[in-house]
Parts: C-alpha cells; structure tokens; sequence
C-alpha cells in the first residue's frame, strides 16, 4: 500500500518491446545459418521471413493493449486498497458496533464502486492540481474496456499507448502515495 505497483510492470512492457526489437533484428541478419539458429525452438523458425515478421508486429499491437490492461488492473485495486485504508477511520466513531458496522460495509462497497465516480471525486479533490489526470486515466479506462471485452468495431475508442497508461496512472498513484 506504501509503494508504486505499476514500476515492475512498465519494466515488462520495457523487456518485451526489447525482444520484438531483438527478434526483427533476427529476421534481418544476412546469414541463414545464424539466422536458423537464433529461430531455434520458437515459433517464427518454421515460418518465412514476410510471415514471421508480419506475425511479430501483430504480437506488438497485441502486447501494448494486454500491458495496458495489466497497467490498469494494478492500479485500480491499488486504488480500491488505498480508498478501504482510508476508511479505516469509521472505525473510531462511536457507537463502536455502529463504527464496525459501516467500516465492514463501506469496505465491501468500495469495490463496487465504478472508476470513472472514483476519478471524479479524485479529481475534485487530490487531482485538482491537474484535474486532466481524472480525464487521462478514464481515457486508459475506456481503452481498457476495449481491449479487454473484445475490441467491439461498434465502439470508437482513441487508442492509449502503454508510455501514456503508465505515465497517467503513475502520477496519480504518487498523489495518492504523497497523501497516505
């Protein structure tokens, strides 16, 4: 709850566009022997050079929208358990059962509760430094739901790079670190 959970994540998105990078540069080297060899054992090895780099650039678009998806999950049950531990203090009220009562329940209730209503009290709140962070994250928001239900052709939604999921996300996960 004290540290910035999107970190580890920004460093697998960071490695697996290094690979994509290591394996174009693979299909591209002059020698067929080297070439043969550093495809062994992975599924590009039986497939022509056209094939495997048109499968690689579809499995980049593939990998920013499901790192995307992991940036987002993250921070929204870092979001959920900061808001329960914020609650924390309905426990002092009296009557204790009273206080116990309404912490149990407003603990449940958090997670129910929907994003796009947490971003807006946030943003009239924490965010209103930069009220545009709220409109930023429910932009990864919605590019997350898009992703994540299937990319429905019925639905426009502006596509969110992961660098631009990471950086909305991570700013206000460090507001919400520097008000613990």
């Amino acid at each position: 709850m004290n540290f910035n959970p999107l970190p580890p994540i920004k460093q697998a998105y960071d490695t697996a566009q290094d690979s994509f990078r290591i394996a174009k540069r693979t299909l591209k080297t002059q020698h067929p022997q080297i070439r043969q060899r550093l495809l062994q054992r992975t599924t590009l090895e039986t497939q022509t050079l056209r094939e495997a780099e048109r499968v690689i650039n579809q499995n980049i678009q593939a990998a920013e929208g499901i790192f995307v998806l992991m940036l987002w999950a993250t921070f929204e049950r870092f979001l959920r358990d900061y808001l329960q531990h914020k609650g924390v203090i309905l426990q002092q009220m009296t009557p204790p059962d009273l206080a116990q009562a309404m912490y149990r329940h407003f603990h449940e209730e958090v997670e129910f509760w929907r994003p796009e209503d947490i971003l807006d009290f946030l943003k009239d709140s924490l965010l209103k430094q930069d009220p545009q962070l709220a409109g930023r994250a429910k932009a990864v928001y919605s590019f997350r739901n898009w992703i994540a239900h299937g990319k429905s052709a019925k639905k426009s939604v502006s596509p969110v790079s992961p660098d631009s999921a990471y950086t909305a996300l991570e700013s206000i996960v460090n507001i919400l670190l520097d008000n613990p």
